[in-house]
């Protein structure tokens, strides 16, 4: 809400439409509107008399009837005092849903890669089961969308509007750049790699002090949830895109961890119970167009007879 009460700015619009600010409080009023150009906008659509009078046509109607035979300038006062009021009764209506903007959730199918152009001209590119909050439009000094998955974002440049990923446990912090994270609400770790620019990592750590981490290009970042940390290294940060391209790349990987993978986009429950199977390491790539039965039929290869199926579940033992 541009860090403005929304209670306040409804009081500070009705004393301006009743010509009654002081000048501590115009001042204030000035601030608000200075923060984006919506909040002008509403602020020259509420100081319009022939807007509120449109809005109120069938009130004001009845209102100039009862009000014929009154002087000229008492009837101007009059009628800025019934505008003021009217105003005050459309403000507590409107400006709820003004400064809260309307949020749209959208959520990639099982088995596909959804594309999305975002309001401020960012793009973004979401895995199978992956979804984001965002709002119709940006407002404010930051751009922030509520992230769940695993991502690539191409933001678009601004200095001024910072481009927030909120992941819930820690925050992507961008101004233009590319980047792809993975978040899952159920994993104990996150990731995020770094394509192209600069990007920061904004956290909280085990003490509850604020964090932040910035990353150059070509760097990868993991996140612990547990113990609120944060690593970053050099990395080959092209595999961790390359999913874009419908092609799963994975390098030095565990093998419970590329299971997982597979089975989130196929639509896979998982149970491996061998735990040196879990920790083998794998690298490799599989083309994502393929059936789940080509792709299973690649590791019983690599473990004949410890793979099979029941019901939607895989099961590694």
């Amino acid at each position: 809400m541009d860090s403005f009460n929304e209670d306040r700015i409804k009081h500070l619009l009705a004393k301006h439409l009743m010509r009654d600010l002081t000048e501590d409080e115009s001042m204030e009023l000035e601030k608000w509107r200075n923060l984006s150009t919506l909040n002008e906008d509403l602020y020259q659509r509420m100081s319009d008399p022939a807007y509120l009078e449109k809005r109120y046509s069938d009130f004001t109607k009845a209102t100039y009837a009862a009000a014929k035979g009154k002087k000229s300038s008492g009837h101007i006062w009059w009628r800025w005092g019934i505008l003021a009021a009217a105003a005050v009764v459309l403000l507590a209506l409107i400006l709820p849903g003004f400064l809260r903007p309307q949020m749209k959730t959208v959520t990639a199918p099982q088995k596909g890669i959804t594309h999305l152009l975002l309001p401020d001209g960012s793009r973004v590119w979401m895995k199978s089961s992956s979804s984001i909050t965002y709002p119709e439009r940006f407002r404010g000094k930051e751009r922030t969308v509520s992230f769940n998955g695993e991502g690539y974002f191409e933001v678009a440049a601004s200095q001024s509007s910072p481009f927030i990923v909120d992941a819930g446990d820690f925050e992507v912090v961008a101004t233009g750049t590319k980047f792809d994270i993975k978040a899952y609400r159920d994993e104990s770790r996150a990731y995020a790699a770094l394509m192209d620019g600069e990007i920061s990592i904004r956290y909280a750590d085990s003490t509850g002090n604020e964090c932040r981490d910035n990353m150059h290009t070509g760097e990868l970042a993991i996140f612990d949830k547990v113990r609120r940390s944060n690593s970053i290294m050099k990395a080959n940060t092209s595999i961790y895109s390359s999913w874009i391209g419908g092609v799963y790349s994975f390098e030095s990987e565990r093998f419970e961890n590329i299971m997982k993978e597979i089975c989130r986009y196929y639509g896979y429950n998982l149970i491996i119970a061998d735990e040196d199977i879990k920790n083998k390491v794998l690298s490799g790539r599989l083309k994502m167009s393929d059936s789940s039965d080509v792709i299973i039929e690649v590791f019983q290869e690599f473990l004949p007879g410890h793979i099979s199926f029941e019901s939607d579940t895989i099961i590694i033992k």
